[in-house]
Order: C-alpha cells, then structure tokens, then sequence
C-alpha cells in the first residue's frame, strides 16, 4: 500500500520538477485549471509557457543523454520486461516510446500532439495526482497510448463518468485491488490521474475536472498570495505544502490528502504509520513541521524574442523569526567577479561571516533545548543536541576573524598534453575580509608563506610556483578589503574591481556557469588526458569528451544559480540566459575517408570510404590488403544534426580470394559535430558509441 501511494506522490513531484527545470510554466495565469485543483492539495505546479519559449526550445535536446543513450536505455527496458507483468510491459513499452521520440522538445510535443501554448497544472487531488496539458493533435496522442497498449498486452477498457468517456488501464493484477491509469481529452486539455477501487463518482469527476472542489486554490487565494509576497509573476507558480503533508499523517481528518489514506489504509487492514506516536509526539512533530511549512517557487522575470531569459526563485520557508534572523546574521559577502560575465568559464562564492558563526550556533542550539520536550523521541534529540559545544568552533573562527566571503573564477586555462599541467591560466581566487591579518599569519606558518611576504599597502607581488610547474607564478597580495591570489589578463581586471567593493553582505553561495565556454574547456582538454576520462556514459574517454562538448553547447546557457537568506526563509535564485543562436546544421552529402577516433582523440585509426549521397542513399566500403573486405549500402535520414541510417545490403569476405556472403545489417544514428576539416560523427548502436572523423576525400 505504502509503495503505491507514496509512488503517485513521487511521480507528481518528478513532473513538476522536470517542468521547472525546463523552465516551463511562464507567462500566463493559472486559470482555469486552478479553479479544479482543491484548495488543500500539498503540491501544485501551473502555469503556461510563453510562445515565444515554445519556438526557442523546438529545437533544443530535451533530454541530455537521449541522443547517446537512448537505444541502450530501450534495450534495457525490453529485456527487462521479457518478464514482467503487462503493467510493467506497458510502462517500459511508453518510456521507450517516448525516449524514441524525445530528440528535441519539438520532436516530442509534435509526436505527443502536446500543445505548450495552453495552460498546464500538475497537482495532488487528495492522495491522487493529475496531469492536464493541452493538446493540439488528439489523434497522435492516443496512437501513442495505443502502440504502448499494443506493445504490451495492455489494454485499455472504456467506461463513461458522468457524461465523459474516460480509458482506463489497470496497474494492478487482476487477484489485487483496483488501481488504473484514467486518462481523458476533453475541449483539447487532457487529463491524467488514477482510479482506485474506493473511488466513488464524486472523486472521480473532480480528478477528471468534470467537478469542481468546495473549495479550490484558486478560490482560497493562495495564488494570489504568493504572487504578493515574492513578486512572482503571472507565469509559473509552483508549491510543496509540507505542513499538510505533516497533517495527512498526523492529523488525518484535517484535509483530503490524510482522509484519503486513512481510507485505503484501512482498507487493507493496515495502520497509518503515525498511529504508532503518542498524541503529544504528534502534536509537537507538527508544530515542528508548521514552522517550516511550504516550499514555493516562480518566475520573478523573464524576457524573450531572439535571446531568452527567465528568473525564478524558490523559497523554502520559515515561520520562525528568530531563526530566521540568526540564519541571516550568517549571511556573508559574496565577492562580484563571481557573477556571470562574458569572459567567465565558471565562478563559485561562497559568504559567510566567520564572526557570527559560533554565536548563531549557540542561539539555535539553546532554541532546539529550550523547552524540554514531552515527547519521547523528541527529547533523546535534544539531549544529542545539547551535548553539541560551538565554543569548539572558535578555536578555528578565530584564526580567520573578519572573514565574509571567498570567490574563485575561471576565465581561460590550457593543458599541456606532455606534462599535463597548465601551460596558460587566468583565474582569481578571492577572500573578502576586513582583517587580512589573522589570514597572512596562518599562511606564514606554512612551506610557501614563509617564502612569501604578500604586502597590505594595496601593492601586488609575484609568487613563484615553479617548484609546480616550470614557468609557473602568479601575483597576491590585499585590494581594499580583498585578498586576492590571480594570474592572467581578465582577473587582472576584476581585482582592479575589486579595490572599490565593500564587504556588504549578499547572500551564502553563489554558481555561475558559461555552458558554452565550459564546452571550449573540454574541447581543449588534451588527447592524453581525454582518452582515460571516465564520465559514466561512454566507454571510451574520447566519445566522452565529444558527448558532454556536443551537450554543453547545445544547451547554450548562462546559469547563475544564488543561495540566500530572506525575510520568508531560506531562497534559491535562478538567472537563466538561453542563447538564441541556432546551431549550424551539417550538410553531410560527400565522399569521405572515415577515421576512428574512440581512442584516438586526435588523429584516429582509417576505417575506410563512406558516400553520402544527396538522394538518402550511402554507402561504406573496408578495404585492407589491396581489396575490399566489407562493403554495405543503407538509407538515410536527418533532423537537424541528428542523422539516422537503416542498412539495406551487407556483404563481407575474410580474405581477397574468399566469395562475399551476407554479413548481419545494423541501424544506427549518428549526432555531427562540427570539425575544422569535415565534421565529426558521434555514432550510436545496439553495441554502444563509438567517435568518427569524416574527412572530405579530394
């Protein structure tokens, strides 16, 4: 029971991250699908995602590893569901489906027939989640359901709830009690939720929209809070209520979520696992969980047109306002040149005022302590607490008194491929204080600070790290309230920045990330070192590099992604730049000689002749001894810089005197990259990856 529930939960929760993580949900209210969701649902994620966002993603992976894992991912699922059930057959059968078909967000939404212009919600109705998204092409999205169905065995049954047909597939075995996948289309708005062998119609025509709740969120106003509080615009607005969460468990007459499992819980002759607690645990759990009560989430601002670009923030929140005033005293500077910048790879702060660390653990330990629990369970955690000392911590703190903040940036780096260190750096490495001393005295004590003397009068001295790296240095020394330690032509620019910035506090962390810069850093990595990376997605370390280059850039981004302390309680801020750039596509049409590079990221091993022809025909030749040893002719198509084939004819002989004989045919897709001479081919089969070089033969 618990694995099924908590299941419907989790994949609410996973489809509305996915859709906050892609950014859907923008511009437009959340009506009229609010007005269906109950005001009591512990999660809710609607909105509508601006056109102008649509046409910008069309072309843009949806999934980061589909291209290059997509077949072995099918494989998988298929061989495992040789031996499952029809429910799990029809899962892995609509998975592999859709990795099939979810190259690009356009090639799924056209395949799906998912229209992103209208309104979408994902939300908790009682116990249950719904889906609804609008659809453009009713009949692609049912073929879709129904080659799942044919796949799997899994039929689907048609049953009518009020003046609705719904098709309903059961998740259950026939001995068990009914659970079934409810999907219905109605005005272009699908909706998807489960039926469950409790249900009674009322439940099922407000899950279905066909109803609506007592009371809904869009009714309770809810929407219109948040909007308030956090300027979160019209768009995107999403919220996890833990504290009805908290209250399904513990008090479950108190909303719909708790009544629902009470319901099925009881139904199997199984307890709610919080009948196992006391009342006063209960009750002092929930009091817990009330100061920490909602996780919310929207675009606080966004523009589009030929570049997009979206801020969103989450914030989790806390009643508590003393907490939250220690939280805060914590808060430290977060040095500027961390933010993203056109000359950046990447940059990492971190703030933190070292002074106030021992004294905000104090307050919150003798918070946690201050008032002996009558639970428990409770009171062994506070005992565990109390014995915590944060005196313990000024021993360190005060070695680095007048600390707020560090801040390192990337802006350029080469590796040399015979000794594998850097050969070209420029970078900064930041500490904001307003008492160097404390920090230069503990640097003395080591090896390299007793061999440098870094200056406080604001001038910058060389740092010799030849013992390193032959030819290695860089400059260090106190800009205003900075210490700094940097090398190259642009840090050189953000410390003479830096002489001029206070030491105001501006959040906890800081991550800015330049996808496509990090993609050149990658691209430079030396062959050497390329060929042993292991990264998980592919078995050679050249593939690997060629894989996350070709993934970083596609994506286009500039990221800034901020941890803060507010006056609601603890905010995460996203700054997203999406390029606007569209990717060159390949023509690939030409007579090439083929080269592998799997293991040779420079120069690779000759392969043999390939055509390309301009009338989706080709054809690849191996030779070896004076003759042809293999020879194959297949068809071809391409989508964007995606490129498929499907063989037609494959022959192969052992040696130049043997007869040819049929040799097995292979399909496979290749991703082109492109190269200073041809272009480069990031070839997928059933028996996994492999790097190709196409060189135009003269």
């Amino acid at each position: 029971m618990q694995k099924w529930i908590g299941a419907g939960v989790l994949v609410a929760a996973a489809g509305a991250g996915l859709a906050w993580q892609q950014g859907w949900f923008g511009a437009g209210a959340g009506e009229p699908l609010a007005a269906y969701v109950p005001a009591d649902t512990v999660l809710y994620v609607g909105g509508q995602i601006d056109a102008d966002q649509v046409e910008y993603m069309r072309n843009l992976p949806l999934m980061a590893s589909s291209q290059f894992q997509t077949k072995e991912l099918m494989a998988e699922m298929m061989n495992t569901g040789r031996n499952q059930t029809p429910q799990g057959q029809f899962v892995a059968a609509f998975f592999g489906d859709f990795l099939d078909n979810a190259n690009t967000y356009g090639d799924m939404l056209e395949y799906y027939g998912i229209d992103l212009s209208h309104p979408h919600a994902i939300y908790m109705d009682g116990a249950v989640p719904v889906i609804r998204f609008g659809l453009n092409n009713e009949a692609a999205f049912w073929q879709a359901l129904e080659k799942a169905s044919t796949d799997s065995g899994l039929q689907p049954r048609e049953a009518t709830v009020g003046e609705a047909t719904v098709k309903l597939w059961r998740l259950t075995p026939e001995d068990d009690k009914r659970l079934e996948l409810a999907i219905n289309v109605r005005d272009g708005v699908a909706t998807l939720t489960a039926f469950h062998f409790l249900d009674q119609e009322a439940d099922q025509l407000q899950r279905l929209a066909l109803s609506k709740p007592t009371q809904s969120l869009a009714d309770s106003g809810e929407l219109e809070q948040l909007q308030k509080t956090y300027k979160f615009e019209d768009g995107m607005l999403a919220l996890v209520h833990f504290e009805r969460l908290a209250q399904g468990f513990l008090t479950p007459q108190s909303n719909s979520f708790g009544q629902d499992l009470t319901a099925l819980f009881k139904a199997q002759d199984e307890r709610m696992p919080a009948e196992r607690m006391d009342a006063t645990c209960r009750s002092e759990v929930l009091g817990l969980i009330s100061q920490v009560p909602r996780l919310v989430a929207g675009n606080t601002a966004q523009s589009s047109g030929k570049a997009i670009s979206m801020n969103s923030r989450s914030v989790l929140e806390i009643k508590n306002a003393e907490v939250v005033t220690t939280l805060a005293s914590l808060r430290g500077h977060i040095p500027n040149h961390t933010r993203n910048s056109d000359n950046q790879i990447i940059g990492f702060g971190a703030g933190l005022n070292i002074d106030n660390l021992v004294p905000a653990a104090t307050t919150l330990l003798q918070q946690a302590t201050a008032t002996e629990s009558g639970c428990r369970e409770l009171r062994e955690l506070q005992r565990k607490i109390s014995q915590a000392n944060p005196a313990m911590m000024g021993m360190v703190t005060g070695m680095v008194q007048g600390t707020k903040g560090v801040g390192f940036s990337l802006y350029d780096i080469a590796i040399d491929a015979d000794t594998q260190m850097p050969s070209r750096y420029d970078f900064l490495f930041s500490i904001a204080t307003n008492n160097p001393q404390p920090l230069l005295g503990m640097m003395a004590m080591s090896p390299l600070g007793r061999q440098v003397q870094i200056p406080t009068d604001g001038t910058l001295t060389d740092v010799d790290l030849s013992f390193i790296a032959p030819g290695m240095s860089l400059k260090a020394g106190v800009q205003g309230n900075h210490l700094v330690a940097f090398s190259g032509e642009h840090a050189q620019k953000a410390v003479d920045a830096l002489k001029d910035e206070s030491l105001d506090a501006n959040g906890l962390t800081r991550v800015a990330v330049n996808y496509s810069r990090f993609a050149d850093l990658i691209d430079a990595i030396p062959p050497s070192i390329a060929r042993e990376m292991d990264t998980g997605i592919a078995d050679s370390g050249c593939v690997a590099q060629a894989q996350l280059s070709h993934m970083l850039r596609t994506q286009g981004a500039d990221v800034d992604y901020t941890l803060d302390v507010i006056d609601q309680g603890i905010s995460t801020d996203i700054n997203m730049n999406l390029n606007s750039t569209d990717t060159k596509v390949i023509n690939p049409v030409g007579k090439y000689t083929l080269y592998d590079q799997s293991y040779d990221c420079t120069d690779g091993e000759a392969l043999g002749v390939e055509e390309i022809r301009a009338d989706n025909t080709g054809s690849y030749t191996f030779s070896s001894d004076g003759c042809d040893l293999y020879r194959t002719e297949y068809t071809w198509s391409q989508e964007g810089n995606l490129f498929n084939l499907t063989a037609a004819k494959s022959e192969s002989r052992d040696s130049c005197d043997d007869e040819w004989a049929a040799a097995d045919t292979f399909n496979g897709e290749c991703v082109l990259v492109p190269a200073e001479e041809g272009f480069r081919c990031i070839f997928t089969t059933e028996q996994g990856s492999s790097l190709l070089h196409y060189v135009p033969r003269s």
